[in-house]
């Protein structure tokens, strides 16, 4: 029996509360900011039997025609459909009218990325603030992403083998500690190199250095304040921001900063499977998908190096 007297908005926000404990807690959180607003504002007065294909495709359209990006769409439209599949299943609509819209198509941006010479630039320029430096170091020098930067702890560093792990991350409301990562596969090591294993084990011993101060509280965290608590992610955008205005380079986004160190990677040849395990992508398909750009030009390179072996062979 289908009750067309139940409306959208109450009914989303009791769909988003049964998944709380089958989602990550972040993605909760951006779901509930997608419903509260973009989905309810131009859904949430309709009853269920009233969400045919024509409301439908008409909400699809006007999110596009407010500017959202198309992955923002494409998100959106996804809760509603998985919503609208429970409604479904429930009996309270006779199908699913999501299934006959025309569904946004993800186009996939260019990245903006920084070659060595800007990336070397702008970790001068970041240097002067020891205590957010690591973090812009450690995006750059490892592809974490921030809220896995803003989350590490000391014990999550293996100095004699030089290997990170990413066991944790901070929240983007910078609130909590949430164990684990953004995916089981982000849950890792990452291998370091030896002028990064130097450079935390200096900044090891200016936290050691801070730790005297009576007001210290000791979160074992590497990237922290000088009285150890942690660093929303809002202030570090705001460092973000200027030292980007200062250092005059190609605006690109924090997020940037994790696809500027895959790219330096496949550029130098390291393989997309190793690149992929140091991003924490659930499979080597994601990576070669998005940095598809980048390989015509390295197999360019290695058809290049290719014929002039053969060649140089075959002369001598």
């Amino acid at each position: 029996m289908f009750n067309a007297e139940i409306y959208y908005d109450k009914y989303i926000v009791d769909w988003l509360k049964g998944k709380r404990y089958s989602i990550s807690q972040q993605t909760y959180q951006v779901n509930e900011s997608y419903i509260r607003n973009q989905i309810i504002p131009l859904l949430g007065d309709y009853s269920l039997s009233q969400l045919n294909p024509m409301i439908l495709q008409q909400f699809i359209n006007e999110l596009i025609d407010k500017g959202l990006a198309n992955s923002s769409v494409k998100r959106i439209f996804s809760i509603v459909h998985s919503s609208l599949d429970m409604a479904e299943k429930m009996q309270l609509i006779p199908k699913n009218y999501a299934s006959f819209v025309h569904k946004p198509k993800l186009r996939r941006k260019e990245l903006q990325v920084w070659d060595v010479r800007e990336v070397q630039h702008f970790l001068t320029l970041a240097s002067k603030d020891p205590y957010t430096y690591m973090a812009f170091h450690l995006a750059l020098l490892t592809g974490m992403r921030q809220g896995e930067i803003l989350g590490l702890r000391w014990i999550d560093i293996d100095f004699e083998n030089q290997l990170l792990f990413v066991r944790q991350t901070l929240s983007h409301d910078g609130k909590e500690f949430i164990p684990g990562a953004k995916t089981a596969s982000g849950v890792r090591s990452i291998a370091l190199d030896q002028d990064t294993i130097q450079l935390l084990k200096r900044h090891l011993e200016l936290v050691a250095t801070d730790k005297d101060n009576k007001d210290y509280k000791d979160g074992g965290l590497v990237v922290c304040t000088n009285l150890g608590e942690k660093i929303p992610p809002r202030m570090i955008m705001r460092v973000w921001y200027k030292l980007l205005r200062d250092s005059h380079l190609p605006k690109i986004t924090f997020h940037d900063l994790r696809h500027t160190h895959a790219s330096l990677l496949l550029k130098n040849n390291v393989h997309p499977k190793v690149v992929s395990e140091r991003l924490g992508h659930s499979s080597i398909q994601i990576t070669l998908d998005t940095y598809s750009h980048l390989l015509p030009n390295m197999q360019k390179e290695a058809a290049g190096k290719f014929w002039q072996t053969l060649l140089s062979n075959f002369t001598n």
